[in-house]
């Protein structure tokens, strides 16, 4: 029998996923259980937590309910005439009713089967929409061709997770070749196309049974969120949902360790993989110099807030050569994206840890984060600089440029200016009627040729001003001294 409560889990985490993935809102569910008293005697039930910020007032969080309705709408059933034969409308995520505000800023929403088959809906239309996305890629097809001929269909809900019909043979077959090998290569997928899918004549069903494995759900979260920050690297004014996430890591990082001022992302790529930028560093911004986190810093963040994860390890030897630094630091402890595992776990605390604020974004809660104590003896300011206040700003200020560096900048710059080609996001938006197909399923698209001149280095600011440069004594002073990197004149851009 398959565990409901870890099914349930990973459904939520993939609700998340896929919306963040499409760019359509910012999510943070996770799933808690409850005593719920139904009859004499009290049972425990599984139930879907969206966690508040305590300033946002009732009318605040019933518009964020509502436009996530609309957006997970838009994407995944703009045709409303069929919205009530493919989802339970009456349920969550499309109605409220069921709903119950908690004094700790908390929604509750019950689990009961049929809002865990409308997450099951979502998540299997989320994968037909990658079949049908690779056919126009693969087949150089466009849009109007794949969405005239392959159509969502309305199905038997108790039988069938999805449902579509196809106008043409042949897109039919590469229809099921995509989303069959989707499936498959997954290292939990089933292995035989027709445990999962259905042909009957021209019409496409994906089975109810497919998502009773929980590890091929987590499988698809891990592969979509990697998929996300291996993509940081594009500038937020062309992707708003990267600043959110770039923030996220940045902000929950400085929570942790809330004497030191971090800002920033050390951003370079690993050296069997050049053309993507996934290893990521987090650097204490100390004005004329930065320095990368020390071991016991990173003891603190692998142990109190992933658990014992090791997310952050030291990657020096990892680093492709043309990222290096060449002024002799010692270790660079960072976090390598291209890891699904560690990505992953990485959102998945970023869930856990947040608040969703009055702005739908999602903001780390303090009281969330473990901390580690600063030093007695350190100089460095007890005081974060002070953070910004719009967040629909950008990122907008280029870091230090570190000496002998080949190229640092901002993750917002222009493509003009920043020598980093914008990654092609593997994004399914649908616009009714027609869906929006992605431009590239492959994140190394478009990369290889600017990236192949880049120098390596790139830096991910999040927000706020640079400290002043602490004391001279610093090293000596403290417990345990950090790799420094010597910066020259900083640089803004436009």
């Amino acid at each position: 029998m398959p565990n409901t409560s870890e099914i349930n889990q990973e459904l939520v985490k993939a609700f998340n996923s896929i919306l963040r993935f499409s760019d359509a809102v910012v999510t943070n569910c996770t799933v808690e259980v409850k005593s719920v008293k139904r009859s004499l005697f009290p049972s425990k039930e599984n139930h879907i937590v969206l966690s508040f910020d305590k300033n946002m007032d009732i009318n605040q969080r019933k518009k964020y309910l509502s436009n996530m309705k609309e957006k997970v709408i838009e994407r995944f059933c703009p045709d409303e005439t069929i919205l009530d034969d493919c989802f339970y409308t009456k349920f969550f995520p499309f109605n409220f009713d069921q709903v119950n505000l908690t004094k700790d800023n908390k929604l509750l929403v019950p689990m009961g089967k049929k809002v865990v088959s409308n997450l099951k809906f979502l998540l299997a239309n989320e994968l037909a929409r990658y079949a049908t996305s690779t056919i126009i890629k693969e087949e150089d097809l466009n849009l109007d061709d794949v969405d005239d001929n392959i159509v969502d269909e309305v199905f038997d809900k108790g039988s069938y997770l999805y449902g579509a019909e196809c106008h043409k043979k042949s897109l039919q077959d590469s229809f099921v070749e995509f989303l069959s090998s989707r499936i498959i290569d997954y290292e939990n997928g089933p292995k035989k196309t027709k445990d999962f899918l259905q042909e009957k004549g021209n019409y496409v069903y994906i089975k109810k049974s497919v998502f009773d494995n929980p590890e091929l759900i987590k499988d698809i979260v891990k592969d979509e969120v990697s998929v996300i920050c291996r993509c940081f690297q594009v500038p937020s004014a062309e992707n708003k949902m990267n600043e959110t996430l770039k923030f996220a890591v940045v902000d929950l990082i400085r929570k942790a360790l809330p004497h030191l001022p971090i800002n920033s992302m050390w951003h370079t790529s690993h050296k069997e993989s050049k053309d993507e930028f996934s290893i990521l560093a987090p650097i204490v911004d100390c004005g004329n110099y930065i320095e990368f986190l020390n071991e016991k810093e990173i003891n603190h963040i692998n142990n109190e807030v992933f658990g014992g994860k090791e997310v952050l390890r030291d990657l020096k030897n990892d680093i492709a050569e043309r990222g290096l630094p060449t002024y002799g630091v010692r270790q660079i402890y960072a976090i390598d994206f291209a890891n699904p595992d560690i990505a992953y776990c990485v959102m998945d605390k970023i869930i856990e840890s947040s608040v969703i604020n009055k702005d739908h974004q999602l903001s780390i809660d303090p009281a969330r984060v473990p901390k580690l104590s600063p030093p007695l003896d350190s100089p460095l300011p007890k005081t974060l600089p002070q953070e910004r206040e719009d967040r629909d700003s950008g990122i907008e200020t280029t870091p230090p440029k570190p000496k002998g560096s080949a190229a640092c900048s901002s993750s917002d710059s222009s493509p003009e200016k920043d020598s980093t080609s914008l990654i092609k996001r593997f994004s399914m938006k649908r616009q009714s009627p027609k869906r929006k197909q992605p431009e590239s399923t492959d994140i190394s698209d478009g990369m290889k040729k600017n990236n192949r001149d880049s120098g390596g280095v790139h830096f991910l600011e999040s927000s706020g001003k640079s400290c002043p440069s602490p004391d001279s004594k610093l090293e000596s002073s403290t417990t345990e001294s950090r790799a420094r990197v010597p910066v020259g004149e900083r640089d803004f851009s436009e």
